[in-house]
């Protein structure tokens, strides 16, 4: 991880009258494939892994063109108890409001339409998150 400094926030997302927290992020394949540009990731700590992008996204940066090999690629489990065969790929992510940028891996599966990041993305991360304001932040 690259040092930028700062603090940044980013305003909840509303869905349905409910903020859920997110943070600005930049993902690239390691083909440049359409860089994604600063988006909204919700985060999520019920997802284990680094990022998770929706199957459609995963598809249009290129990232089923450089997967890891099949035997490397992790089950994950549903809420709901189902086990799903999580497709991988190396990427660069960005947040780019503070100049860090992290080498990592980005996930999908078959019908996935979110886009999440994950507990091995956030954990090196000071995040608060202020209920109350409907904000979260990264801290140095």
């Amino acid at each position: 991880m690259e040092d930028g400094g700062g603090k940044a926030c980013w305003p909840y997302l509303k869905v349905d009258g409910a903020g859920f927290p997110v943070l600005g992020l930049s993902v690239e394949g390691p083909l440049e494939a359409q860089p994604l540009g600063e988006a909204m990731v919700r985060i999520d700590t019920g997802y284990d892994g680094f990022l998770l992008l929706s199957e459609e996204k995963y598809r249009r940066m290129g990232f089923h063109l450089s997967e890891l090999p099949r035997k490397y690629w992790p089950e994950g489990v549903t809420i709901a108890g189902e086990i799903i065969r999580l497709r991988r790929a190396l990427a660069v992510i960005r947040i780019p409001k503070l100049n860090l940028t992290f080498e990592g891996y980005v996930d999908t599966f078959h019908g996935n339409t979110e886009d999440l990041a994950g507990l091995r993305l956030i954990e090196g991360l000071k995040i608060i998150l202020d209920g109350p304001a409907q904000l979260a932040c990264i801290m140095e």
